[in-house]
């Protein structure tokens, strides 16, 4: 059997895509309508992925569908709370005159 390979993670984020709507679309049914496919994507890459080697497809498909959904809300939620961390960390208050 040949086996599948991937040149980048570009080409293997394709392959994926329908399992990240899937799982896009069921996060949406959950009420989470502001999760996307990349943060789905980011999530398995960085806590599910990271220090796997040989995967198959299918078991990517299968962590995509099968990973519990709150943990990849909470996951959007931190990613999102830091970004908001950050704007508020360049945000000034203007400055008031003195009298």
């Amino acid at each position: 059997m040949n086996d599948l390979v991937f040149n980048s993670q570009e080409d293997l984020y394709k392959r994926i895509l329908p399992a990240l709507k899937s799982k896009k679309k069921i996060l949406a049914c959950s009420g989470f309508k502001n999760v996307n496919e990349n943060d789905v994507w980011d999530y398995m890459r960085f806590n599910k992925w990271n220090t796997s080697y040989g995967l198959e497809l299918c078991e990517m498909v299968s962590d995509i569908l099968n990973t519990d959904n709150a943990l990849i809300i909470k996951y959007c939620h931190n990613k999102y709370m830091s970004s908001l961390k950050e704007l508020e960390d360049d945000f000034e208050l203007p400055k008031l005159k003195s009298e």
